[in-house]
């Protein structure tokens, strides 16, 4: 198991800007269901697990998962962290990939892309975000196990456990980061599914689609949204 490379989504049905969104059908599918069919293309990273917190608001959101054949593992509600920290003592990984369940556009091919590199080079973490070329909805991390719970135990802010990852993006952290860039800088595009607006505008691009969701490259999706957000 230390050789596999995990792709772990966090995901809740708890949202203030959208209820519920990640059990929202869209197209006859759940918004977590495109999230999901999207990673279970990824060649390099694999099992897929879903991290959801332990609060009866989320019995949904594992049931479901657990009904299409996606592990599950429960951990606290807002100590993303300690989710995080449970999924990796119930399959001890040499590193995992960090996903948000709120994007269903994610493209599956940076994920192997992000997982080759850091095969390749051996980094604390591999990363999309701290300089961010990719649009939201496109954030991968691919973080070293050991590393991460070296500094899970470490973090005592709320805001640190709710996020996970800012502690590694500090100047002062020390830690080495590969990042990962786009061709063009698309980092003012939204892909993601934050606010009942982004919500509404998944929905419209994802019932005009000719083919699943996952089928298409997020630089074919992208202006599909911008056109809609205009």
């Amino acid at each position: 198991m230390q050789d596999l490379i995990p792709v772990i989504v966090q995901a809740r049905t708890g949202s203030q800007r959208c209820p519920a969104k990640v059990m929202r059908a869209v197209a006859g599918r759940r918004l977590i269901d495109y999230t999901l069919d999207a990673l279970e293309r990824c060649r390099s990273a694999r099992p897929l697990i879903v991290a959801t917190s332990d609060d009866p608001l989320d019995d949904a959101l594992a049931a479901h998962c657990t009904a299409r054949g996606t592990p599950v593992i429960r951990g606290p509600l807002l100590d993303v962290a300690g989710r995080f920290r449970c999924v990796l003592e119930r399959f001890p990984v040499r590193a995992f990939v960090r996903i948000s369940g709120d994007s269903p556009l994610i493209d599956y091919r940076i994920v192997d892309r992000a997982v080759e590199l850091f095969r390749a080079e051996r980094p604390d973490l591999v990363s999309n975000v701290v300089e961010r070329t990719f649009p939201k909805g496109q954030s991968i991390e691919v973080i070293d196990s050991a590393i991460f719970l070296g500094a899970e135990s470490r973090m005592h802010d709320p805001a640190d456990r709710e996020h996970v990852t800012p502690w590694f993006y500090r100047p002062e952290s020390g830690y080495r980061i590969v990042t990962i860039r786009a061709d063009t800088d698309a980092s003012a595009t939204s892909m993601v599914v934050d606010t009942e607006e982004e919500f509404q505008r998944f929905r419209q691009v994802a019932r005009e689609l000719s083919a699943p969701a996952w089928r298409y490259h997020w630089h074919e999706l992208a202006p599909k949204l911008e056109e809609r957000s205009a």
